[in-house]
């Protein structure tokens, strides 16, 4: 029996060729492609989800702290806040405090050029006690302020300065020198009235012959007066930011004094003392520059004197000193006589001008009044 060659064919078993799965990925790209690229869509997604929130997150924080740095920034950095800080100080009498705020200090409030009672203490309280409806605002790169003194509204710059800035974020603002000014307070006549002393915001202050030179900050409401016995004088005098900022220049206030009522009753009753010894019962009053004659036989008992009445003289003062102003002096003596050849009963009265020259002189709380009569 002859060999037959016996064939065996593949088993057919509906499925197509079984891939190679330990053959590189280049040999079946499409496979791995086909296998892996869900599962890296899948793992891929989350991550730059949390990639791109946290790039947003950062942008935000960013935002919000550059935000958050402008706030402070414009709130307690900005020339207003440092005007604020600087008026409260002085709204409370902390003249240290406002003066730590100042970028420097002038040299004449330094060197004794000027009295600087305003800056401090009572006074300074006394200026914030005068300034009323008070605002701060800010210019750009200033500050002003907006107050009341009195019946006046005011506004003024308040100098301020850019100094650098804090932690490389935040501004530093400081009041410039210009924010201490000075001024002068003039006082004519003040030595012909034994003035030394004025009084500013209830303090004395001394006069150098007839001035006194203060600082001031700005803004400061000074009341001046003087108060003597025989004289008065008061004005009040608002301090606003210099004229471009100059504050070597210095504004001048003039006080005018006027008698006192003490003084005036003084005069009336000097007055009155002359002219009552000189209502003598004769023709020609001893020490008085009055008299008059008759060739008529006079009944001494029936003499009298009037003379203007004390009250129609009236005391003044100014740069010069003290001055008596009076209408035209004119006494008057009447009397009864014997006419010489007649015998007829006569009543006489005569007209009698005259004049006085009046000093007046302060001598330390003493009015000295010398009155000496004289014949026009």
């Amino acid at each position: 029996m002859s060999d037959i060659p016996q064939h065996s064919s593949p088993r057919h078993t509906g499925h197509g060729p079984v891939p190679n799965l330990s053959a590189d990925a280049d040999e079946h790209p499409d496979f791995v492609h086909e296998r892996s690229a869900p599962e890296d869509d899948q793992t891929s997604r989350p991550g730059i989800v949390a990639v791109a929130g946290w790039a947003v997150g950062l942008v935000v924080a960013a935002v919000a702290t550059v935000v958050a740095v402008w706030q402070v920034n414009e709130h307690f950095y900005a020339p207003d806040a440092t005007a604020e800080t600087y008026w409260d100080a002085l709204s409370a009498g902390e003249g240290a405090e406002a003066l730590s705020l100042f970028e420097s200090v002038p040299e004449f409030a330094q060197n004794g050029e000027v009295d600087n009672l305003l800056l401090t203490g009572a006074p300074l309280s006394r200026s914030a006690e005068l300034i009323e409806s008070a605002e701060v605002a800010e210019t750009g790169d200033g500050a002003e302020f907006s107050f009341t003194a009195g019946e006046d509204t005011y506004t003024t710059e308040l100098p301020v300065t850019h100094t650098g800035t804090s932690w490389g974020f935040f501004d530093d603002w400081e009041i410039a020198s210009a924010g201490i000014t000075w001024f002068e307070v003039d006082v004519p006549g003040a030595r012909q009235g034994g003035i030394g002393q004025v009084q500013v915001n209830g303090e004395p202050v001394n006069l150098d012959e007839e001035t006194a030179q203060l600082s001031a900050y700005v803004p400061t409401v000074a009341e001046i007066s003087i108060d003597t016995q025989w004289l008065t004088g008061a004005t009040t005098h608002v301090v606003t930011a210099a004229d471009g900022g100059d504050a070597a220049s210095a504004e001048r206030v003039t006080m005018e004094l006027e008698a006192s009522e003490e003084a005036a009753q003084r005069l009336e009753e000097e007055l009155a003392a002359y002219f009552d010894d000189c209502d003598q019962q004769v023709l020609m009053p001893a020490g008085c520059p009055v008299g008059t004659t008759t060739p008529h036989r006079v009944d001494p008992d029936t003499i009298s004197w009037n003379f203007p009445e004390a009250e129609e003289f009236s005391l003044t003062f100014d740069a010069e000193g003290w001055e008596i102003t009076h209408n035209e002096l004119v006494a008057e003596a009447s009397f009864d006589a014997i006419h010489h050849h007649t015998g007829e009963q006569l009543n006489e009265t005569e007209q009698v001008p005259f004049d006085l020259d009046i000093q007046i002189g302060a001598s330390g709380d003493d009015l000295v009044v010398s009155i000496n009569g004289t014949t026009p």
